[in-house]
């Protein structure tokens, strides 16, 4: 019993000395807007609306994510109130959850416990959880409908294995849940296909494809519903589809780099023709010395052991079970694929199993094939891939504390409102609050502004501070964003500093 449970307590303790300043990151941005559109008035009727489909014009959100949205904004405010802590210590339970769940899925449909074990541990480690943990309105969404996924994908395998119909029911309701969670879940029925030809030769698994009919049909009826009666803001130009495919490589090629364990703000400081901004250095640090060599150094080990198996081991890329993992990763992103201005790490979340699951079946089946003739120099690499990968994911991760926006968007929410709080405890109905730029703040960028542009991020406009002072009546008003509107009474103005 304790060498089973062992392995993921080193990884969940590794996790925890990674990201626990999350803990004590407050909300910002999205989240106070997922606040006020999950607010109901009581009543189980009221309550059940959370799971209607309503357009983008009446609610003004899109998409449909009742579960990680919704149901746990509305339920959590009305039990905790303003407190992060509980959403966080969510966040940490369904991460747990599928790091585990990862290692299941892999050992049944591969059938190899070290492969399992690295595959959940650079899952559970990886530096691409940075965005998952710090930006709680979208991670925690691509958490819950990865582990819908993953449970529908375990269930999936069992019912094929058992042929007991309850395993194939309990799927259907998982892929269920995964579709109310983010509509990332809607691949599940490929993967699901993809399982069938790993498990069946093609003129059985094509009789076996056609009872997933159920799977298919939900889907159709969900992305008919997302599109026709939800929509989206025209006006919101990061949603535009661009299919070109120069595009999209590059698109998929920041994916793949964000899961290896790339920062994400890398991408803010590349310029065309892969030219490095020299600024990236000042928010980088000496943190850039590690980053990049153990990047370059992962990369080179991997592709050897690549030509390795290419030359001496090909079965390895002929294995149905390979390329269900390797087109895994493409698949799970596909929904954001092409939306080349709305890429974001946490995105990756979905696809990350499929991608540790690909590395890991090349380091070690790498390390099998080079042993056989040099076993030292095998076990040499294959210390040194884990050792730099580790590195690499465990040094972007501790950076991502301090320059990952959301992480910083939070210190700065909680800063402005207890600024404000301690400033005016309480706020006559009907006041308006006005943010004035801090003349110290420093100059970034033009689009960056002062101080008060960054507080209005952070608080979301209005909805942070009407919130906090529960009083949908409240005003909020910001320097960068146009100040106070003429016909606002002056005397019911309360101004403060935005220092941030």
């Amino acid at each position: 019993m304790f060498k089973k449970i062992f392995p993921f307590f080193v990884i969940y303790t590794i996790v925890i000395a990674l990201y626990y300043p999350v803990f004590t990151t407050y909300f910002s941005h999205d989240d106070f807007f997922h606040f006020k559109v999950s607010m109901v008035d009581g009543g189980l009727e009221n309550f059940f609306k959370l799971f209607g489909f309503y357009s983008f014009e009446i609610k003004k959100i899109a998409f449909y994510r009742p579960i990680f949205r919704e149901l746990l904004y509305s339920s959590f405010y009305f039990l905790f109130g303003l407190n992060q802590i509980p959403f966080r210590i969510l966040e940490f339970i369904i991460h747990f959850i599928n790091t585990y769940l990862v290692f299941s899925l892999i050992q049944k449909i591969y059938k190899n416990k070290v492969v399992s074990l690295i595959s959940a541990f650079f899952f559970g480690i990886s530096a691409a959880n940075v965005s998952s943990f710090y930006y709680l309105a979208g991670g925690i969404q691509a958490q819950g409908a990865t582990m819908f996924i993953l449970l529908t994908l375990i269930l999936f395998v069992n019912f094929l294995d058992t042929k007991k119909p309850k395993y194939y029911m309990f799927s259907y309701l998982t892929f269920l849940l995964g579709l109310m969670s983010h509509e990332q879940a809607s691949l599940i029925p490929i993967l699901l296909v993809g399982i069938i030809l790993v498990k069946f030769k093609l003129r059985d698994a094509l009789i076996k494809i056609i009872n997933l009919w159920p799977y298919f049909l939900t889907t159709a009826v969900y992305i008919f519903l997302n599109i026709k009666i939800i929509g989206y803001s025209s006006g919101e130009t990061q949603y535009k589809m661009v299919f070109n495919l120069k595009t999209t490589a590059n698109t998929l090629m920041w994916y793949t780099n964000w899961a290896l364990g790339v920062p994400e703000m890398l991408i803010d400081f590349v310029k065309p023709g892969f030219n490095l901004n020299p600024d990236l250095m000042r928010y980088w640090g000496n943190y850039f010395r590690i980053i990049f060599p153990t990047l370059v150094l992962s990369i080179v080990i991997i592709l050897f052991f690549v030509v390795s198996l290419f030359t001496k081991f090909r079965k390895v890329f002929k294995d149905k079970r390979f390329w269900l993992f390797l087109v895994w990763f493409p698949i799970g992103i596909l929904p954001v694929l092409f939306l080349p201005q709305h890429k974001s790490t946490y995105y990756v979340y979905p696809s990350l199993p499929a991608f540790w699951a690909v590395m890991g079946i090349i380091s070690y089946n790498g390390l099998y094939v080079i042993k056989r003739n040099n076993p030292l120099t095998a076990w040499f690499l294959f210390i040194v891939l884990f050792i730099s990968l580790f590195t690499l994911s465990a040094t972007s991760a501790v950076l991502g504390r301090t320059t990952y926006w959301a992480a910083n968007r939070g210190k700065l929410a909680e800063k402005i409102i207890k600024d404000v709080r301690s400033r005016y405890f309480t706020l006559p109905i009907g006041s308006g609050v006005y943010f004035i730029n801090d003349p110290t703040y420093p100059y970034v960028a033009e689009d960056w502004k002062g101080s008060s542009k960054q507080a209005y991020f952070a608080l979301n406009g209005e909805d942070g501070l009407q919130l906090v002072y529960k009083d949908q009546t409240l005003r909020v008003f910001y320097e960068d964003t146009g100040g106070v509107p003429k016909d606002f009474p002056m005397d019911k103005i309360k101004p403060i500093i935005a220092i941030y």
